[in-house]
């Protein structure tokens, strides 16, 4: 009876002390969760960067384990089953064909859509990693150029607001495009009857969106329209992170990178943005409750251009969008028809804006026409010079910008003609109006308003710039901006 009435204590002990005990176990599990889960974001970051190694042979494996898939434009067709020695023919048929995780290594070529139009839609967490050869064997992005370079017949054909469209809505995924030429050069109308074209400079003006003109040089179309597309669109869901590093964003006739995301990181490393017009880079955060972030380092930006000819409004480097906090350090800014930076957009309430963090570091300033920095206030915006970024309480840190005037500070890796039209760019409007015309007089004597004409001129207008000058920008200039890919 005694031994009895002792197991009958232990097993009351043993139930007293069960919830204690779950709740522990339970502490545990979640920390060995977090723990798991930083883990496996450190594996598709690790995968993520072997992705951009020199070498095919390689196993690239982001994610879980993901397959690896192969797209060459020489050699490749779409009823192959996409492997090195078979490759598919197209970046699309191999993005329908892939799952989260998985890599396509794409060899030289131009691509830009199935049946050689429309756009790219990404809509899961894959790798595109351009710049191989034709067998797959070396990776040079500069030696073996993976296009996305649209002809003027594809414009018919596009839709939506990018040329690549990432659209992930699945979270905790992971999307990264690596070695990417984008360029749109070959599909914007310029003016046919040769306005704003300076000497040297090898086309006439943009035409204003959604009218026609003349191809650019080599283009074979003789009538061309220009649409308002991104290079590169974005719009997630919560928690995808984004890198985007090694591209190239070419002759925009819209932004080179848009969009609006939930809770993300996006990580844009070692691209050049030449010629884009409005803005090389706008994203803004979609949560409600959690920003996301954008870290912006070692790119170069050189000639944003306005909406309109008129110069009156947009054409900035990047723009610090609400709902975004955002790290800028060690980039080239200039050349924008307005302002290198643009801080304006304000969150609301004010406890959100005050919880927002934007920096600039280790930035070179160069040539930006009317600020290096806008911020809200002083009539329609306050214009900051790099040298006041000090007094700039919306910047949480500032150390180490500078502004150079001297372009030989990219050792003649800019495109001198195109620098010089654009320094002298000018608008000019003449209006046209003689009260004792014998219209205005009928109009007078009817009680009518009376008319005249106005005609406007720009000397220079988002003019296109050539691909081989771009493309030397990578490296030109040590330790600043996007160097050398390697």
């Amino acid at each position: 009876m005694k031994r009895f009435g002792f197991i009958l204590l232990a097993i009351a002990a043993l139930l007293v002390a069960m919830p204690a005990q779950a709740q522990n176990l339970k502490s545990l599990g979640n920390k060995l969760k977090k723990a798991g889960e930083k883990a496996g974001q450190a594996t598709n970051n690790n995968a993520s960067q072997s992705n951009s190694g020199s070498s095919a042979s390689a196993t690239a494996k982001p994610g879980n384990n993901g397959n690896t898939w192969f797209v060459s434009q020489s050699n490749g067709s779409n009823r192959n089953d996409g492997t090195m020695e078979k490759p598919f023919k197209n970046i699309q048929k191999a993005i329908e064909m892939a799952s989260s995780g998985d890599v396509i290594r794409v060899a030289e070529g131009n691509y830009f859509g199935l049946l050689n139009s429309g756009n790219i839609k990404i809509d899961k967490g894959i790798s595109i990693i351009g710049g191989y050869n034709p067998d797959f064997s070396e990776r040079d992005i500069l030696a073996h150029r993976t296009y996305i370079q649209p002809t003027a017949t594809s414009n018919g054909s596009a839709s939506g607001q990018g040329t690549i469209q990432i659209n992930v809505m699945q979270p905790n995924t992971l999307v990264v495009l690596d070695g990417l030429i984008m360029d749109r050069g070959n599909s914007i109308a310029y003016n046919p009857r040769g306005e704003g074209q300076p000497e040297g400079v090898e086309t006439p003006m943009m035409q204003p969106i959604g009218t026609a003109g003349i191809g650019a040089p080599g283009v074979p179309e003789e009538s061309v329209n220009t649409t308002e597309t991104a290079l590169v669109y974005i719009q997630t869901g919560s928690k995808c992170d984004i890198t985007i590093r090694n591209c190239a964003f070419l002759n925009g006739p819209n932004f080179g990178i848009l969009g609006s995301t939930a809770a993300t990181k996006i990580i844009i490393d070692n691209c050049i943005f030449v010629n884009i017009r409005m803005a090389a880079v706008e994203l803004r955060g979609a949560s409600a409750t959690l920003n996301s972030e954008t870290q912006f380092t070692n790119n170069t930006i050189l000639f944003t251009w306005s909406r309109l000819k008129d110069f009156g409004d947009m054409g900035y480097g990047f723009r610090y969008m609400p709902k975004m906090d955002s790290y800028l350090d060690h980039n080239i800014i200039g050349c924008s028809i307005f302002s290198g930076l643009d801080r304006t957009h304000v969150d609301s309430p004010a406890s959100k804006e005050a919880e927002r963090v934007t920096t600039c570091e280790n930035t070179l300033f160069f040539l930006n026409r009317q600020a290096d920095l806008t911020l809200p206030g002083g009539g329609m915006f306050l214009r900051v010079r790099v040298a006041d970024f000090d007094d700039v309480e919306q910047l949480a840190r500032v150390e180490g910008n500078k502004e150079v005037t001297d372009p030989a500070l990219f050792n003649g890796k800019i495109n001198e003609a195109y620098l010089k039209g654009f320094l002298g760019a000018t608008y000019s409007e003449k209006l046209s109006y003689d009260p004792n015309s014998s219209n205005n007089t009928f109009r007078q004597a009817m009680g009518m308003n009376m008319t005249g004409t106005m005609s406007s001129k720009v000397s220079m207008f988002a003019n296109h710039y050539p691909v081989e000058d771009a493309l030397m920008l990578f490296g030109a200039v040590q330790g600043y901006g996007a160097q050398l890919p390697k």
